[in-house]
């Protein structure tokens, strides 16, 4: 029954369970592939069962969580009990001197975790169990909040309950010193900035909360400007606002001005408004074309005038 130690893909010897696991697969060769993947199962049994010998039942009561892992020493006798017990079930012996070349007892952490439960899904047209997709194999029913639960979902916190909650948290401190002149205590606020509005005609302050200007008697509309402006969050007027009166603009004065016309010194036409070509011989707008009003020639300095400022300069003497 003694093979030699393979050595595995990193150059290490195969110890416990895979040495032996090769043994088995060389007797049961000429067997039925059932009976190997029976093995494994019996195999994924024994583990499940040492697991849950391991773990509390469900109908105990619930163990806080460990936050540290656990020691767990003499793992060789584990793997040893798993052998035998596997060695057994198909009639075979497991010699004492045939199990690990080494001892291998090392220390294990295994970190205790509370159970948990596997969620289950199915229609509620065909009550068919969906799968990883959301789309039922059964009728092509997309998952809805229809179909059924397993378990079912915890119910919520109700908006009471929050409540009750934050009244049970402890009250923030009230910061409060006492009054200079023995009355009530003073007690500290957080600093808010003051509103003033001012009329937009006569620019004068409204006083307090009043809506009408004492100036001139208007209403406080939306054009009234805000200190500080908050534009952001009211961008359409700040709230107790009246909307603003018609008002007409005021006429500003310009110098009129006087629109421009060539007219063609070959045919007489006028040229069409921001056009160079004329429309009737196609002649290119040039210096002989006339123009309505013509330009503006600057008068020349009268000699004169010249001779009479150039005496009175030669008569200032500059210290």
């Amino acid at each position: 029954m003694t093979e030699p130690t393979t050595s595995g893909k990193n150059g290490e010897k195969d110890d416990g369970l895979q040495k032996y696991m090769k043994r088995v697969k060389t007797v049961l060769k000429g067997r039925n592939r059932a009976s190997v993947s029976s093995m494994s199962d019996i195999l994924g049994d024994s583990k499940s069962g040492k697991a849950a010998s391991s773990k509390p039942s469900a109908t105990a009561p619930k163990k806080p969580a460990a936050a540290e892992p656990v020691q767990v020493h003499q793992w060789s006798t584990i793997q040893q009990e798993k052998a035998r017990a596997l060695f057994a079930k198909y009639g075979l012996t497991l010699e004492p001197g045939e199990w690990m070349s080494k001892p291998a007892d090392r220390n294990v952490q295994r970190v205790e975790k509370p159970v948990r439960m596997r969620v289950r899904r199915n229609c509620h047209r065909c009550l068919t169990t969906f799968g990883s997709e959301k789309v039922c194999a059964g009728c092509e029913h997309v998952r809805c909040k229809k179909c059924f639960r397993y378990p079912p979902p915890k119910p919520k916190e109700d908006a009471n309950d929050k409540g009750k909650a934050k009244a049970a948290d402890p009250k923030k401190v009230v910061l409060t010193i006492p009054s200079r002149t023995g009355g009530q205590d003073l007690v500290r606020k957080p600093i808010k900035q003051r509103v003033r509005r001012t009329c937009h005609r006569c620019e004068t302050l409204f006083i307090g909360d009043a809506t009408e200007c004492e100036n001139c008697k208007h209403v406080r509309c939306k054009k009234c400007p805000r200190d500080p402006p908050k534009l952001k969050k009211y961008p359409d007027g700040y709230p107790g606002d009246a909307e603003p009166p018609f008002e007409r603009q005021e006429r500003v004065w310009r110098k009129p001005r006087r629109r421009v016309r060539w007219t063609c010194h070959s045919c007489s036409t006028v040229y069409p408004t921001g056009s160079k070509t004329c429309g009737q011989c196609q002649h290119e707008r040039c210096k002989d074309c006339i123009r309505d009003p013509p330009k503006k020639v600057k008068p020349e300095p009268d000699p004169e005038l010249l001779r009479r400022v150039e005496e009175r300069l030669s008569k200032v003497s500059i210290s």
